[in-house]
């Protein structure tokens, strides 16, 4: 398999696991529980950010590497509307408190509105994925 082709298959599996985690956030909602539903939102944001960068070649390995390319290559050049860095920020966020915060909790509203976000910067990131 080719270095090219190799990549391909990492983009496609991103993408893969991207639906599943958005229909996970929307599992833990519908059981109650809007905490994990966010961590699962961001999940589905994060594969997709780092499929589009590495389908542009570049490789990041920290969740904060991540979100600086984000703010700085498609943010700050207006590739990407400014809200939705506003989403992702969020997202983070929220994903960090639902894993390391204890005692965290999301109320209903807030948990729906998050997996909402995420779903329209899911689509996005697909539909720049896919722009040639």
């Amino acid at each position: 398999m080719s270095p090219d082709e190799a990549r391909a298959d990492v983009i496609a599996w991103s993408v893969q696991r991207a639906a599943i985690r958005l229909a996970a956030a929307e599992r833990e909602l519908d059981a109650g529980v809007p905490q994990l539903a966010a961590d699962h939102a961001y999940y589905a944001c994060f594969h997709l950010v780092t499929a589009f960068f590495l389908q542009e070649g570049l490789t990041l390995k920290r969740h904060s590497a991540l979100r600086a390319a984000l703010h700085e290559r498609l943010i700050q050049t207006g590739r990407l509307d400014r809200r939705w860095g506003t989403v992702f920020d969020r997202l983070a966020e929220l994903r960090t408190k639902s894993v390391y915060a204890a005692l965290f909790t999301l109320d209903a509203d807030t948990g729906r509105a998050i997996v909402d976000d995420a779903g329209k910067l899911s689509a996005e990131l697909r539909r720049m994925l896919l722009a040639p």
